[in-house]
């Protein structure tokens, strides 16, 4: 059975394009059409300017190009319709392009669209505020042979939770200093993500790991966001946003 709300996907022929419309059902959605680099006379378009039909909120797990990002903000700007947006590896300057999007349509932006990644996340902040800074933190994350970007956007979403940018190291040589944050990548195989972070004492080892068994979490992350924003005004969210809800409303 098809769902009410409409979504469109940027990058629908991609893998996660396939899965969000192949799970949408699941969720209440119903994926209308999307856009990719070849038109398939099958609502699957071009272009942004040849999208005639009408949708709920933009879907986007594109890869990271000049040409999916201006996509994207015409498909929300021409509809006035809210975006959630997924994909990673963008530029200081396609980011600030999106934080504009943002005051005049509700965007939802997060680097990983899972839930146990955002318990990680908090899990990890409250790790580091008991052990302090005597020991030292690494992250290391593990891809598929095929990812572009390297970290990966959740790995930095991470560290940027634990530390400043200015303290974190990638893929570091030689001898790590206090108070840094190491970020190592591993690309091989079909591995979905794998992200793991290693608190290093003395005496002790602690460690925070979460592993993606299957990119259909991932998709229903997106549409969980895509039922929060609905609704809201405009204004950059994102997973802190969302959890916080869903705690509102399991101690409610």
């Amino acid at each position: 059975m098809s769902g009410g709300k409409r979504a469109f996907v940027v990058g629908i022929n991609g893998k996660m394009g396939r899965i969000l419309a192949e799970s949408a059902a699941e969720y209440g959605y119903t994926v209308v059409g999307g856009l990719d680099v070849v038109s398939d006379g099958n609502n699957v378009f071009d272009s942004a300017g040849k999208v005639n039909i009408q949708y709920d909120v933009v879907i986007d797990f594109s890869r990271a190009s000049e040409q999916t990002l201006g996509a994207t903000i015409a498909l929300c700007s021409d509809a006035d319709t809210p975006a959630v947006i997924a994909t990673t590896g963008y530029s200081d300057e396609q980011l600030r392009r999106i934080t504009e999007l943002s005051k005049r349509v509700p965007i939802f932006r997060s680097a990983n669209m899972s839930l146990g990644i955002a318990a990680v996340k908090a899990a990890a902040t409250v790790a580091k505020s008991i052990l302090g800074d005597r020991y030292d933190i690494e992250i290391v994350e593990k891809h598929h042979r095929e990812k572009l970007d390297a970290p990966s956007g959740t790995a930095l979403m991470l560290a940027d939770a634990l530390t400043d940018k200015s303290n974190q190291v990638i893929n570091r040589s030689g001898k790590r200093k206090c108070g840094e944050v190491g970020i190592t990548s591993v690309r091989g195989g079909n591995t979905v993500g794998e992200h793991e972070i290693g608190f290093y004492g003395d005496d002790e080892v602690v460690t925070v790991s979460h592993s993606a068994l299957s990119r259909k979490l991932f998709a229903a992350g997106a549409f969980k966001a895509a039922d929060f924003i609905a609704g809201m005004p405009p204004a950059m969210y994102g997973m802190d946003d969302l959890v916080r809800s869903l705690l509102n409303l399991t101690h409610s």
